[in-house]
């Protein structure tokens, strides 16, 4: 069709009507918006404000959880959760009800008939369609959107996601997925870490502390990355080695920690039981983790302590003997576990030996004023300020003499795994007790090693190793179940009675021990020190808590040693 000039005039002349018109009434609303700050009786700024608080800080991703080398634990990841428009004037809605219903039920784990019957759903805009329709994946939702229909929409939302499923869970922790949390005062929604890593640098991965600094006009793009010293091939080697030993001896916890001594890093973390970081299966309002919740007591590691401080003192000589069977303190006599001891032997080998009554005696050399103030000074009782959420102090009763002399072989005082190897450290740090960190922070560079201080002279711990080896490698050693081909291992272990829950006394029996063992290797010039614990095997198979303890051990040390 041919168009002349008049009529092409014309048609010019309108169009400008119309874009002038046009632009006037959009100018309208812009001063509308600018001066009264409101539309359709909505106040903008309490909009935009609302918006800030209530969910732009949920829509953040979360930092990223990486191990030492920079392997990621714990990703924000991005799905999707569908919605239908079903009744809406000016929006697009569905349509097809049937059709769309039955598209639907071969994407998402749902019958057509339960789809549509959501899709009829009366007075109503907008429509979701539950679980099933939460949590797609990007591929799901272009695959459900180049269907074409119509009514049909995504929300965007962030997901946490773990690598493994079990990996340190107690100490990496979980998130709620939507919480009110107070910060600075102001009241403000998103996912809040609820333990461990997750919770002691919520600010941090939340990008919350960020969030309240975009007065400054940087774009928030997500929250801060936080770096642990857990070493992820050495992490998943002890979850299968603690998950072998729970299923094959059902005890009510085993647990291993391997500890860097030079530097206090601590490299890997497990227990059992567990719970699935993804699902939290597992979890339970009995569940806590022994890292630094569980204080119980410890048995016979404690007693290097005992003898390093009573040795670094001079309160005995290397060969001086002492008389082993029973000891009589304040009308209560205590026995060696063996019931009759050995007679007279030197303090050292009694060490070896695990006696009871030569820790004893030590601490009546030392005084019981002297004893309780080095407990103090060994951290027992107090935080280790490690910022993990329930951190148990443990607890030493001065109030009973008897109990301050029981503390001195492991028992009538309670500690957390972090407590007593943050004091055992001192005896491969030659005298230096180094303080247990798990995390690096935002980079790897921040990690600063904490003396936290000296307590003993250099050859006082060496003194101590030395009869740790013994302990190994002598016929009359209590640890020689650690001994290994390959490599000096010094080790001390425990066999501790667990407290009647009704407080009367210690629960009597055959199973009823918390056994653990302490070691430090390579023995000549420890590189790591390895703490692990079993409590209450139900199904011990006719073995002995530290034979049960020596598999997971040997195993975990060759490899440690290999992928050194």
């Amino acid at each position: 069709m041919r168009i002349d000039n008049n009529t092409s005039n014309k048609f010019l002349l309108n169009h400008i009507f119309i874009v002038v018109v046009m632009a006037l009434i959009v100018m309208g609303r812009f001063v509308q918006l600018g001066i009264f700050k409101s539309t359709n009786g909505i106040d903008l700024t309490e909009l935009s404000m609302s918006s800030i608080v209530g969910s732009s800080i949920n829509d953040i991703p979360r930092g990223t959880i990486y191990d030492q080398n920079g392997v990621p634990l714990a990703i924000d990841a991005t799905s999707y959760s569908l919605f239908a428009i079903v009744d809406n004037e000016g929006l697009s809605t569905v349509s097809r009800p049937i059709e769309t219903a039955n598209m639907l039920s071969e994407h998402l784990n749902m019958s057509a008939q339960e789809i549509y019957d959501i899709l009829q759903t009366e007075d109503v805009v907008q429509v979701e369609f539950g679980p099933a329709g939460k949590n797609i994946s990007r591929e799901l939702k272009e695959s459900i959107e180049s269907e074409g229909f119509s009514g049909l929409g995504f929300y965007e939302n962030q997901q946490r996601k773990y690598i493994n499923n079990y990996f340190a869970s107690h100490l990496i922790g979980y998130l709620s997925e939507d919480e009110q949390y107070l910060y600075n005062g102001e009241a403000v929604r998103t996912r809040v870490g609820k333990s461990g890593v997750e919770a002691a640098f919520n600010d941090q991965l939340s990008g919350i502390d960020d969030f309240y600094l975009m007065q400054t006009h940087e774009k928030l793009l997500r929250g801060r990355d936080v770096y642990l010293t857990l070493n992820s091939q050495l992490q998943n080697h002890l979850e299968q080695l603690l998950t072998t030993a729970y299923e094959k001896y059902e005890p009510e916890l085993i647990s291993g920690y391997l500890v860097e001594l030079g530097t206090g890093k601590l490299l890997s973390a497990g227990q059992r039981p567990s719970y699935n970081l993804n699902t939290l299966e597992g979890i339970d309002q009995d569940w806590e983790g022994q890292f630094v919740s569980e204080a119980y007591e410890p048995g016979s590691t404690l007693k290097i302590l005992t003898q390093s401080i009573a040795y670094d003192r001079n309160i005995y000589q290397p060969n001086e003997l002492v008389m082993t069977g029973s000891i009589e303190i304040e009308d209560t006599v205590v026995k060696d576990y063996n019931l009759y001891g050995w007679g007279e032997i030197p303090f050292d080998e009694a060490l070896a030996r695990s006696s009871n009554v030569s820790m004893v005696e030590l601490v009546r050399r030392m005084g019981l004023e002297s004893w309780e103030q080095t407990l103090e000074e060994l951290g027992f009782g107090q935080s280790t300020h490690s910022d993990l959420p329930g951190e148990n102090t443990g607890f030493i009763d001065f109030d009973n003499p008897v109990s301050v002399y029981m503390s001195g072989f492991g028992q009538a005082i309670s500690a957390t795994p972090i407590q007593l190897m943050q004091a055992y450290s001192m005896i491969g740090n030659q005298g230096d007790i180094i303080k247990i960190q798990y995390a690096y922070g935002s980079d790897t560079s921040d990690y600063e090693t904490q003396k936290i201080k000296t307590m003993i002279r250099p050859e006082s711990a060496q003194h101590i190793l030395d009869i740790l080896m013994d302990a190994v490698e002598q016929p009359y050693g209590t640890a020689q179940d650690f001994k290994m081909p390959n490599v000096r291992i010094a080790a001390k272990t425990g066999t501790a009675q667990i407290a009647n829950p009704t407080g009367a006394g210690y629960l009597a029996g055959p199973n009823d021990y918390y056994f653990s063992v302490v070691s430090f290797f390579p023995a000549e010039q420890p590189e790591y020190m390895l703490y692990l614990t079993l409590k209450r095997p139900e199904n011990n198979q006719g073995r002995m808590g530290s034979q049960i303890l020596a598999e997971v051990f040997k195993p975990f040390v060759d490899y440690v040693l290999l992928n050194n």
